[in-house]
């Protein structure tokens, strides 16, 4: 029965990540919520194309990952907890990258890199 609520859940994260690959408002509008399609580091090295690039392949790989370790958690294979833990480092890797670049405040955002820390620790450490 935990495996299906458990499931669930991952499922609901994933598409939660949805709101870094659409736009709510223009990020030039007051009140605009998601990613601003840049980066704090990328930017001083990479073209503009190239940051919105790697950002959405990070994001839909976090959004695809959990998605997909919760389909497959569902299913009850084993495998869910690799997937689950490459989307966990991805997500955490994303964060990093694109964190100050996150609105309305990147504070509230800060639950996404606390689940992907405790299912890290939980499935690599507790297991």
């Amino acid at each position: 029965m935990w495996h299906i609520l458990f499931g669930i859940l991952l499922i609901l994260h994933g598409l939660i990540f949805i709101m870094f690959l659409v736009y709510v408002k223009l990020p030039e509008d007051e009140g605009y919520f998601g990613w601003s399609r840049k980066s704090w580091l990328l930017d001083k090295f990479l073209d503009e194309k190239i940051v919105k690039i790697v950002g959405i392949v990070l994001w839909i790989s976090v959004l695809g990952g959990f998605f997909g370790s919760g389909v497959v958690l569902l299913v009850k294979h084993e495998s869910w907890r690799i997937i689950d833990i490459i989307a966990s480092f991805t997500s955490l890797f994303a964060f990093i990258l694109f964190w100050s670049e996150l609105n309305p405040k990147p504070i509230k955002f800060i639950l996404g890199p606390i689940i992907a820390i405790v299912n890290i620790i939980a499935l690599l450490i507790v297991k």
